[in-house]
């Protein structure tokens, strides 16, 4: 909705009724019996009722200020939330049912009873009012005449409701207050919907009733006048009856009317008297205006008859004027010519004639029409509308000569009251085509300015007055911005403002037409910048001006400040190094600059070597080689080879050539570093002996080595490996192969957690065998042990592999012939048990038979000869036993 203009009536009442409201819900909530009504045996506020006056004091405290941005939605919901509880309310008076909404928020513990059927439930006129002004809230959402009509018409019936109900209290009459149902409304709340019903309706003073009250005429005003006293004298009426019947001053009715009636007509009266009053007030002022009137009007007839004596006076003047005015038209440089409003030349002075080459009679029978070009009439026809212009005219039109020549003239018109226009005529076609060439320069100079990538600028009075794009762009500025805004030192860094202001006032007071310098400029974001600066002095407009252009040389001064620096970093560089650097000029071959380092390895000071030619440091068999290499351009460092260089002494010594012809002071220069590496290339051939020493052996040695990186890339083989690659894995091993590409499956995890050992800087050697086609094996011996560099970094893996077949095959002989010799002794043993068993038989029986031979003895001496032969014949025996034994249990 769109809100009125604030009004303070209105912020007041919504305050009011916010406030009256949270206090009757204060009362519900924390049972405050001093807050249930305004007046002793008044009927309390509802809570309902209390919560519907804060929406409502809201909703119109809402439309006091329009800079929420949800102003609106905040406007609806409020009326939205007021309405739906005055709805429900009067909903369940009339259609009787109970929804439990009154004692939704808290709970009224008021006993039921006859005149208050239903706790908590505000009264029926109440739920209607609510209605009422929530619809009407409503109402004024949307930007309806219809709607805003509707809205005031519900306002005013709830301003009359309330009204009613409060004559009902001030007159005792219960049915205002009650009207269909038995529940009343509070005093307070009466007022409250009073109040804010006539609140709502001033959201739109300017329809219904309201208007009647709220306009500012006479009659608006006596509306308002009467009826706020009627009001007045209605209540003064009602307080009297009230203070009758309570006191009961008069013994009969008769006599309290009647006191009632003399009362009301001296209240009425009152009215009148003070009506009255206030009208005879407005009508004394009525007479004092018109008598100012009267009294204006005689002055105004004294000025018209001492204006008229002075226009009498002013006619004669303009007669003598005018004669001099015709002799000033006749003898006047310019064109002048006269028309009527139909275009027709009335008059027209000797110039026009000349100007045209018509005859002075011959143009006063023309229309205007006949000496403008008829091309232009037809883009440009005369204006209709010069009948109502009073003021001047002035603009350009191509008028025609009798011969058809076109040119360019600026008139000036002007229509005279008595319908006559006046227009002075002047021929500018050479001013025209001055302006067209100025134009056409204009246009170059902008063309070329806008186009330049050279900044261009004008300045006057201290200000650009014109600058290219170009120039804004270096400054980060728009040319907009530039132009007339701001003074020429704000592009100027502040360490060098006072130079260019000298600079600026030195040409414009004329000390110096133009000034070439340079100067750190400020960029619109604070950088500064390197810019350089052209400027002469020009008068234009009477107004010294300097016109010059602008370069942006930030980059030229930062590479100058890099040349700068890279030219003192060259020349540490070049004396520093250690290695031996040089200077030659490609035109003599003299030496131009040289080092400490190549001085200190050639022997000679730097001096000397600096009055010297670079061929002295060459052997002269060598000299046409040299020769041939300075006839050469080498536009990027190139290593030219290895030369022959000569030391002082004359100790030859073999250098490396590394060269860069550069330009050195507009003279072709070689820069050129000389790396003496003698004993690098006599360390290079001992190395090649030994490699090729180490190559002889590695090939002719009977073990195979192979050398693997990390990943188990071969690096390298001896003649050996490739033998074993070939014969076992049927591949030829190259380099670069991976292990895991021909190595047995079965055999690859085993070996790889060998390696793993090793990559941790362990050695690892073991046995393998190979079986063969023809069923023999051949056995290797396997070493791996980890390369590893100066500082213990493990590089890779070194493989060797010994054939050891004889050797096994060996050991297997001497296994099988051992195995042989112990089968003999196991047989020696298995003999020497039974013989000794065999041989113990007989030696027992013939033991038996020496007994006996004992008991009878026929020859004493032989029979003891006997036993101690057999006594030692078993002791023998009894030790080969033993011996057999022992060896039988060695085993």
């Amino acid at each position: 909705m769109d809100y009125p203009q604030r009004n303070r009536a209105i912020i007041i009442i919504s305050l009011l009724a916010i406030i009256a409201g949270i206090i009757g819900m204060m009362n519900w909530i924390y049972q405050i019996p001093a807050l249930k009504s305004i007046a002793h045996n008044f009927t309390a506020m509802s809570f309902n009722a209390a919560l519907c006056f804060v929406l409502f004091g809201g909703t119109l405290l809402i439309t006091q200020y329009q800079t929420g941005k949800y102003n609106n939605l905040f406007f609806f919901i409020l009326s939205l939330l007021g309405t739906m509880i005055g709805l429900i309310t009067l909903s369940q008076d009339l259609f009787h049912y109970n929804s439990g909404f009154d004692q939704f928020f808290v709970t009224d513990k008021t006993k039921p009873s006859y005149n208050y059927p239903f706790p908590g439930r505000m009264a029926f006129n109440a739920s209607v009012n609510f209605l009422l002004l929530g619809l009407g809230f409503l109402l004024l959402t949307p930007k309806k005449p219809l709607a805003n009509i509707l809205a005031q018409c519900f306002f005013n019936v709830v301003t009359i409701l309330s009204a009613i109900a409060l004559l009902g209290y001030l007159y005792g009459v219960s049915f205002f207050r009650v009207l269909l149902y038995k529940t009343s409304m509070p005093t307070h709340t009466a007022v409250l919907f009073f109040v804010i019903s006539i609140a709502a309706s001033l959201l739109n003073p300017s329809i219904g009733v309201t208007r009647l009250f709220t306009g500012k005429r006479v009659g608006n005003q006596m509306a308002k006048r009467l009826y706020t006293l009627m009001i007045f004298m209605v209540i003064i009426v009602g307080s009297l009856s009230i203070s009758t019947q309570r006191f009961q001053l008069f013994s009969s009715l008769d006599i309290g009317v009647s006191v009632l009636a003399v009362g009301f007509l001296l209240v009425s009266l009152l009215l009148i008297w003070n009506t009255a009053n206030w009208l005879n007030k407005i009508d004394e002022r009525r007479s004092e205006a018109e008598a100012e009137v009267k009294r204006m009007n005689a002055g105004l007839e004294k000025m018209v008859e001492e204006r008229s004596t002075e226009l009498l006076n002013l006619l004669v003047q303009f007669q003598k004027s005018e004669e001099k005015y015709r002799s000033l038209i006749e003898q006047a440089s310019d064109a002048i010519y006269m028309l009527d409003m139909k275009g027709n030349f009335t008059d027209v002075n000797d110039n026009m004639c000349k100007t045209t080459d018509y005859s002075r009679d011959e143009l006063l029978q023309l229309n205007i029409e006949a000496i403008i070009d008829p091309e232009e009439l037809k883009t440009d026809p005369l204006p209709n509308g010069l009948n109502n212009q009073w003021g001047s005219v002035i603009r350009e039109r191509r008028f025609m000569r009798k011969d058809g020549f076109v040119f360019t003239v600026e008139i000036n018109a002007k229509k005279f009251s008595d319908d006559r226009i006046m227009v002075i005529a002047r021929d500018i076609s050479d001013r025209k085509q001055m302006e067209t060439e100025l134009r056409d320069a204009e246009l170059k100079f902008r063309t070329m300015a806008d186009k330049s990538i050279v900044g261009v600028y004008m300045v006057q009075k201290g200000k650009f007055t014109y600058v290219n794009r170009r120039f804004a762009e270096v400054f980060g500025y728009e040319p907009e911005e530039m132009m007339n805004t701001f003074a020429v030192e704000t592009v100027i860094d502040g360490s060098y403002r006072d130079i260019a202001t000298e600079h600026v006032r030195r040409r414009m007071v004329g000390e110096v037409e133009s000034v070439h310098y340079e100067a750190m400029g400020k960029r619109k974001n604070g950088a500064t910048n390197w810019v350089e600066f052209y400027g002469n002095r020009a008068i234009i407009g009477n107004e010294p001006t300097i016109i010059g252009s602008m370069i942006d040389i930030t980059k030229r001064k930062k590479a100058e400040e890099e040349l700068r620096s890279s030219e003192q970093k060259y020349k540490l560089l070049f004396d520093s190094n250690p290695l031996p650097l040089w200077m030659i000029a490609k035109d003599d071959l003299t030496i131009i600059a040289v080092n400490d380092a190549a001085a200190n390895l050639y022997g000679y000071s730097k001096d000397e070597l600096l009055h010297m030619s670079v061929t002295a440091l060459r052997p002269k068999e060598d000299l046409e080689r040299q020769l041939e290499g300075y006839e050469r351009d080498v536009s990027t460092s190139t290593d030219m080879g290895i030369a022959r260089h000569l030391k002082k002494d004359g100790t030859i010594m073999f250098v490396q050539l590394i060269v860069h012809d550069i330009i050195f002071e507009g003279r072709p220069v070689r820069l050129s570093l000389t790396n003496d590496i003698t004993e690098k290339l006599k360390a290079e051939e001992s190395l090649r002996k030994s490699e090729a020493n180490l190559q002889t052996i590695l090939n002719t040695t009977d073990t195979a080595y192979a050398l693997f990186d990390l990943d188990l890339k071969v690096l390298a083989f001896n003649q050996r490996a490739k033998e074993f690659v070939k014969e076992q894995y049927n591949h030829r091993p190259e380099k670069g192969d991976l292990l895991a590409d021909y190595f047995p499956a079965e055999r690859f995890p085993k070996l790889i957690n060998d390696i793993m050992e090793v990559l941790n800087g362990n050695n690892i050697n073991f046995e393998v065998d190979y079986p063969q086609e023809d069923g023999s094996t051949l056995w290797y011996y396997v070493r791996l042990f980890p390369i590893t560099n100066d500082n213990k970094e493990i590089l890779g893996v070194l493989m060797a592999l010994y054939d050891i077949t004889e050797r096994k095959n060996a050991e297997q002989d001497l296994k099988s012939a051992y195995e042989r010799i112990q089968g003999h002794i196991n047989s020696i043993k298995n003999m020497a048990w039974k013989q000794s068993h065999l041989i113990r038989s007989p030696l027992a029986n013939l033991k038996g038979l020496t007994s006996m031979l004992k008991d009878n003895p026929a020859n004493a001496k032989v029979l003891e000869f006997i036993e101690n032969e057999l006594d030692r014949m078993d002791t023998i025996i009894i030790e080969m036993a033993e011996d057999a034994s022992d060896h039988e249990f060695g085993d």
